[in-house]
């Protein structure tokens, strides 16, 4: 799985990925497995953005449910539409993560709408960068953790939507615990998407 993960951010510039319509508002969370080895490009963002990669001060806290739902749609659509898509070097070497560029692919996109939400004061073990794999290849995502369940805020799609309408592959994820660390993402039991399938 650590090899995998390493594989899929070297694909991760601006790929393709899957388009889909905004999910329930009632949904469940995505499960932690096991620790893995976080992106490579995850690690020099957080050398070059250390603050970015702390734990929050125990202030933290997540807003009312309907004032976070609208803040996400904000931070989602804003970061869309500042930041023209364009495909970046997928060399270890040569790529880098950049908050709030002009143009950049879809870590910046992910990086730059955690940074607005932890700048209002949200806590960043609500905040998980994600690795997901489409059939066109490696994605990342913001997954934002709420009262009722994980919300997807992604550049390819334009509505913050439950996780569980995503038709992504699910990787890895940073850890609830330390921002700095990731785990895989257990797979998920089918009884989860049983409410779904009867909407």
């Amino acid at each position: 799985m650590k090899h995998l993960v390493a594989a899929l951010f070297v694909l991760s510039s601006s790929l393709p990925c899957l388009a889909v319509e905004q999910g329930a508002s009632k949904g469940v969370f995505l499960k932690e497995a096991q620790n893995v080895l976080a992106p490579l490009q995850f690690v020099k963002f957080c050398m070059n953005y250390s603050s970015e990669c702390a734990q929050s001060s125990p202030e933290a806290r997540l807003p009312a449910q309907d004032v976070a739902l609208s803040t996400l749609a904000e931070v989602n659509a804003s970061v869309n539409q500042a930041i023209s898509p364009v495909q970046k070097s997928t060399d270890p070497l040569l790529a880098r993560w950049t908050i709030s560029p002009s143009s950049g692919d879809c870590n910046d996109y992910a990086i730059t709408k955690r940074h607005l939400l932890l700048a209002k004061g949200w806590p960043a073990s609500a905040l998980r960068l994600a690795v997901v794999y489409a059939p066109a290849g490696g994605h990342l995502v913001l997954i934002v953790r709420l009262q009722d369940g994980d919300y997807v805020l992604d550049n390819l799609v334009p509505d913050v939507r439950d996780w569980r309408r995503s038709s992504y592959l699910w990787v890895s994820m940073e850890s609830g615990e330390d921002p700095r660390f990731w785990v895989s993402i257990a797979k998920q039991d089918h009884r989860d998407f049983a409410e779904l399938g009867n909407r």
